[in-house]
């Protein structure tokens, strides 16, 4: 029955327009603090002024913590269809949305815990509130942080899952979004 729920939430993200969707054990994503390090050195342009980019979200460790308690986590992937910025935007967006309504369906099929986790920054807005501004998100239920602001290892995680690509080595650029659930 569990295998048949995930297989649901696997072609859902697919019908939603993913290039790619696979659950693993949620042991298996790896998480190291040097990726989070990558939102500093050399400074990232969203680094502290994006809600939902560090310094502003959960500590790599305490995220690491948090996945301990989570069974399994479903990689999503979707690809860039070019190098143009407004392309690479647009795919960011896509695997937003793609994030969310697997989300949502999570939610509905019962695993009450389930929580998502983008690529990159929040693209929701064209320019975020900001953490300085102390104005709340425009998007609350809607927003959510990059796995690599958490120190997840997407290139390891997703070889751990069949889902692995290039860096700067192809003609494509791949996003990989995740949910957790339990």
């Amino acid at each position: 029955m569990q295998a048949e729920r995930y297989k649901s939430l696997e072609d859902y993200a697919l019908e939603q327009g993913a290039f790619r969707a696979k659950f693993i054990p949620a042991g298996q994503v790896v998480i190291d603090e040097r990726v989070r390090l990558k939102c500093q050195v050399p400074v990232c342009r969203d680094y502290n002024k994006h809600l939902m980019c560090p310094p502003h979200n959960y500590s790599v460790e305490h995220f690491k913590s948090l996945c301990t308690r989570y069974s399994s986590a479903l990689l999503v992937q979707v690809r860039s269809e070019g190098f143009e910025p407004n392309q690479l935007t647009e795919a960011e967006i896509k695997l937003h949305l793609i994030i969310n309504k697997v989300e949502g369906k999570a939610l509905t099929d019962g695993y009450y815990l389930a929580a998502g986790f983008i690529a990159s920054s929040c693209k929701l807005c064209p320019e975020c509130v900001g953490y300085h501004s102390g104005e709340p998100c425009r998007h609350p239920y809607e927003a959510r942080p990059s796995i690599e602001s958490m120190g997840v290892d997407i290139f390891k995680t997703s070889k751990n899952a069949g889902l692995d690509f290039q860096f700067g080595l192809s003609t494509e650029v791949i996003y990989t979004g995740l949910l957790l659930i339990d």
